[in-house]
């Protein structure tokens, strides 16, 4: 007679399930039903997050008559004119260019910035460097509103408004805390032995950090570099408030031109969105295993 013990001694059944050799058919089973509602769980979750993108996407696809009717149907007669609508008074090249250069050179200057201004701060360890990091930290704690009207005054008589240098100095200043914050975390885990085995070869400070300490911190640094590129790409209030010129606008301020006091034209705004929320999805596709990698290479490190 076959006992319950033979039957859990197989590795994989018709499902993929992993059975453990000596787990009773009471054990099996209940690991077969955890299996299948975590797979359902998951299933279910990934529908909220591609839910509100596919809505977004069949929207802009339907035409304005059918998106008032069945906003959440699918579309019965396809048409892009919303996508030529969006392309023209968005102006995307152009707004698409402001977007790229001042995300680009923002998340880039950071990184060098936010990376040399952790490691010394975790390696010099005294009440200066301390306070300084404190002093980073305050700035994940005060709300951007309180800052608001003194920096605006600020960056007028600097002359900094409608320059790309001027938003560019803006975000570094308001990603530092928390790019500091994630860093010096990742810091405190890499071995000093490494920089002492490196200053015995010859190694001087700088040689050390660019060769031994930035490839070590590679993790952390595309996880700080992925969620600045984010917040940046996205941000609507800055660019908003220091590039008021037409010229200067970016692809989520030049998304409020449909908007108005007396009408709302939906149609081109989800096109709008789409092309906007489009080449973040492809980065984050391509990219979200380094974010998921620089979070856990710190959780156990830091």
């Amino acid at each position: 007679m076959e006992t319950s013990k033979s039957k859990a001694s197989v590795q994989f059944d018709s499902s993929h399930l992993i059975v453990r050799k000596g787990e009773s058919a009471e054990e099996t089973r209940k690991g077969r039903i955890a299996y299948f509602i975590t797979q359902a769980a998951l299933w279910i979750l990934a529908a909220v997050y591609i839910y509100p993108v596919a809505l977004v996407m069949l929207s802009a696809l339907k035409t304005k008559a059918e998106l008032a009717v069945n906003p959440f149907g699918l579309p019965t007669l396809i048409t892009f004119e919303h996508f030529t609508t969006a392309f023209q008074t968005m102006h995307f090249f152009k707004s698409m260019f402001n977007s790229l250069v001042i995300t680009s050179i923002s998340v880039f200057i950071m990184i060098f910035i936010a990376s040399a201004a952790a490691y010394a701060i975790i390696r010099r360890n005294n009440r200066f460097y301390n306070g300084l990091y404190l002093f980073f930290l305050a700035g994940l704690i005060v709300p951007f509103q309180m800052t608001m009207i003194p920096l605006y005054k600020l960056m007028v008589n600097l002359e900094f408004i409608n320059t790309y240098h001027g938003i560019i100095f803006v975000y570094l200043a308001l990603t530092a805390p928390f790019s500091i914050f994630i860093l010096s975390g990742f810091v405190r885990g890499v071995p000093k032995e490494l920089e002492e085995a490196a200053k015995m070869d010859g190694c001087g400070l700088y040689r050390t950090f660019f060769s031994i300490v930035m490839p070590l911190m590679k993790p952390a640094l595309v996880t700080v570099a992925i969620l600045n590129t984010f917040h940046i790409w996205n941000d609507f209030l800055m660019p908003m408030l220091f590039l008021p010129s037409s010229g200067m606008k970016t692809l989520t301020v030049q998304l409020f031109s449909f908007v108005g006091q007396y009408f709302n034209d939906w149609s081109p705004i989800f096109a709008g969105i789409f092309l906007i929320v489009y080449p973040l999805i492809i980065v984050y596709v391509f990219a979200q295993r380094f974010i998921i990698k620089g979070i856990t290479a710190g959780a156990v490190k830091g």
